[in-house]
């Protein structure tokens, strides 16, 4: 089976709000600081507002980073826009931690590019009480370092859900690097090798069933990731809550906080839950770290 990351992106944004978004190429940081001396929380006005803040203020607590500023919209990011432009003016090198809806995103994006934004990562999640991986999450990053899939993996399965998480990264040098992998009790992986590498991390389901969850035919190709390459995440505080998770993934990642880097340009991280818990209806947001 031909498996490169143009295929596997195809399939993972098919129908999300990034593909929506979009990916051009001047929207992302080419050398990205790991810390910001200034950070701020902008809260669109969406039903996760406040447990994703809570994520984020519980990384900043971890790290011992005090400095956060907060800014909420009332009535949503697409009533008055023109506070959006304002306060971006207002904030130039400061580094945003953002959520918002999928409407709300695609302006933001735009406005924040006129400003001169520029991306570190956007995410797009969603959670439907139906579905067989009832939480899915996408992310672009502009490189390895501003991964936040290993952390937030290692929070969510203590939430007793099955889940989705995959990566890209548009600095897929690191692909060419020397072999690096993740690691966690539970999960296998797996790499594709070449130019544009793949991992994927399986727990719960075998590689064949890992592939057909992401939209892969076939495990040819596939090679396990030896143990003694492969670090361990760790993350001292765990949450039941996936949206408080997510908020302080996005917040680790924007901080600075060591996440374990790989050797590829694509990854994914398939879970299945035997005794899943049951989750409230269908939830969707877009997160984004973006240095102005």
């Amino acid at each position: 089976m031909d498996i490169d990351r143009r295929n596997l992106m195809k399939g993972l944004l098919a129908g999300g709000a990034l593909l929506a978004l979009g990916t051009p190429a001047w929207t992302f940081a080419e050398e990205p600081n790991r810390t910001a001396k200034r950070c701020l929380l902008f809260l669109g006005d969406n039903y996760v507002d406040e447990r994703f803040a809570n994520g984020v203020r519980a990384a900043c607590q971890e790290v011992g980073y005090d400095g956060l500023e907060t800014r909420q919209v009332d009535g949503g990011l697409l009533s008055d826009p023109g506070k959006l432009v304002s306060l971006l003016e207002q904030t130039k090198g400061a580094r945003w931690i953002a959520v918002m809806d999928d409407a709300s995103a695609a302006v933001f994006q735009e406005l924040a590019r006129t400003a001169g934004g520029r991306l570190l990562s956007v995410g797009s999640h969603a959670s439907a009480k139906d579905d067989a991986c009832p939480l899915r999450h996408v992310w672009l990053a502009a490189s390895s370092a501003q991964g936040t899939g290993g952390v937030l993996a290692t929070r969510l399965i203590g939430a007793g859900e099955s889940f989705s998480i995959t990566e890209s990264f548009l600095d897929g040098s690191s692909a060419a690097s020397r072999l690096t992998g993740w690691s966690v009790p539970g999960f296998s992986s797996y790499r594709s090798a070449g130019s544009d590498a793949i991992h994927l991390h399986c727990s719960g389901l075998s590689l064949l069933e890992g592939c057909a969850q992401l939209g892969l035919a076939g495990v040819e190709g596939w090679t396990p990731i030896p143990s003694h390459v492969s670090q361990r995440e760790v993350v001292s505080r765990q949450s039941p809550q996936w949206v408080e998770s997510v908020g302080y993934a996005v917040a680790a990642s924007a901080l600075g906080v060591h996440s374990i880097p790989e050797s590829c340009s694509s990854r994914a991280f398939v879970h299945r839950a035997f005794n899943p818990h049951s989750l409230p209806p269908t939830q969707r947001f877009v997160s984004f770290v973006m240095d102005i």
